[in-house]
C-alpha cells in the first residue's frame, strides 16, 4: 500500500502522505476545522476539546473514557421521540435543513461537540487500527452532521487500510461535494481533492488523479503532497508507456 500524507493541523480529520515517490503507511492527521456557532449540548464542547487535545498528545486512554461520556450524553439527545436533531455550523446550514427536509418533523439544532465527539472516537479507532469500530463511529458522526466533511474524509481513509479504494473514493467524493455546497466546509476542499486523487491512483485512473491533485495545488499551492504525487503520477504513466511500448515490439 502506498501513502499519502495531508499535512494539516488542529482538531480531527484524516489524511494519508507521501515522501516523494517511496512507499508508504497509511496515517491519520487531526485537522483544525472553523468554530461552529453554540447549540443543544454545547456544556459538552470543553470537556471533548479536552480529551480531543489529550488524544493529539499520544494519550488516547485518558481521551477516550471523556469521549465516551460525551457521545452517551449525544446519543440521549438524539434519542428524543417524535424529533430530529441534527448539528450544523451555522443558521444558514440550519435553516437549509428544514427547507431540504421538510416532513414536518420538528428538528433541534444540536451542538457541533457531539460530532467532533463520534467523529474523534473514530479517529482514535483508525489510529488503533480497529477499521470496523472506526466506521461505526464515524457513520454516527456523518448523520448527526450530514454537512460536515470530516466523517467522511475520515471515512475514506479508514478505507484505504482495508484497501476498498472504490468505497474510499466514493466517501471522498461525497466529502468534496459538501466542501463545494457549504461555505463552512469549504476549508477541506483541497484535502479530499488529495483523497480523490490517491484512491484514483489506486484504482488505476491517472488521468482523473492528476486532474484531482492539480486541481487540489490551485487551492494549496504549498502542498508538498500534491506535488510529490504529481511527480509520481508522471512516473507511472512513463512506466506505462514503456511497458507498453515492449510489449508492442515484435
Amino acid at each position: 500500500m502506498r501513502l499519502l500524507l495531508l499535512v494539516v493541523a488542529g482538531l480531527c480529520n484524516v489524511a494519508l502522505a507521501q515522501s516523494e515517490t517511496s512507499p508508504s503507511v497509511l496515517s491519520t492527521t487531526p485537522l483544525r476545522s472553523p468554530m461552529a456557532e453554540p447549540a443543544l449540548g454545547s456544556q459538552l464542547r470543553l470537556p471533548v476539546e479536552q480529551a480531543i487535545a489529550q488524544s493529539l498528545k499520544g494519550d488516547h486512554a485518558r481521551a477516550r473514557p471523556a469521549l465516551l461520556d460525551a457521545a452517551r450524553q449525544c446519543d440521549a439527545y438524539l434519542a428524543v421521540p417524535g424529533r430530529q436533531v441534527r448539528a450544523f455550523r451555522s443558521q444558514r446550514q440550519y435553516l437549509h435543513y428544514l427547507d431540504t427536509h421538510g416532513d414536518g418533523q420538528p428538528t433541534d439544532w444540536l451542538d457541533m461537540a457531539c460530532a467532533n465527539a463520534y467523529k474523534h472516537l473514530g479517529y482514535i479507532a483508525v489510529e488503533q487500527d480497529q477499521i470496523e469500530q472506526a466506521l461505526r463511529w464515524l457513520d454516527k458522526a456523518h448523520a448527526s452532521a450530514p454537512y460536515e466533511p470530516e466523517p467522511l474524509t475520515e471515512r475514506g481513509a479508514a478505507l484505504t487500510r482495508r484497501r476498498d479504494w472504490a468505497g474510499s473514493l466514493e466517501n471522498y467524493r461525497q466529502a468534496l461535494a459538501l466542501t463545494r455546497s457549504h461555505p463552512e466546509a469549504a476549508y477541506l476542499e483541497a484535502l479530499a481533492l488529495r483523497g480523490t486523487g490517491f484512491a484514483l491512483i489506486e484504482l488505476g485512473d491517472l488521468p482523473a488523479a492528476r486532474q484531482a491533485y492539480e486541481a487540489s495545488l490551485q487551492l494549496d499551492p504549498e502542498s508538498r503532497i500534491a506535488a510529490n504525487e504529481l511527480i509520481y503520477i508522471q512516473q507511472l504513466q512513463r512506466k506505462a508507456d514503456a511497458d507498453s511500448t515492449a510489449t508492442s515490439r515484435p
